[in-house]
């Protein structure tokens, strides 16, 4: 069974040109739930903009683990 996490996202414009770089490719979140995930940066890059990124997403994965979605739901 799949299961979703939601969760905010705040990366300043300096923190995505550090990824555009290749100095970090993972982003650590706590979702609301209280749970620490770690997903790809490459999941995100949709996302960023000159100014960064900003707003409440929501991920869904499968029964292991694996991610299948990610999804902007609110600023």
């Amino acid at each position: 069974m799949n299961k979703i996490h939601r969760f905010r996202i705040e990366l300043s414009a300096r923190e995505c040109r550090e990824f555009y770089q290749g100095l970090f490719t993972t982003i650590q979140v706590r979702t609301e739930g209280g749970l620490s995930l770690r997903l790809s940066a490459q999941h995100v890059r949709h996302f960023m903009t000159v100014g960064g990124v900003s707003g409440i997403f929501e991920l869904q994965i499968d029964e292991n683990n694996k991610f299948i979605s990610l999804h902007k739901i609110s600023n």
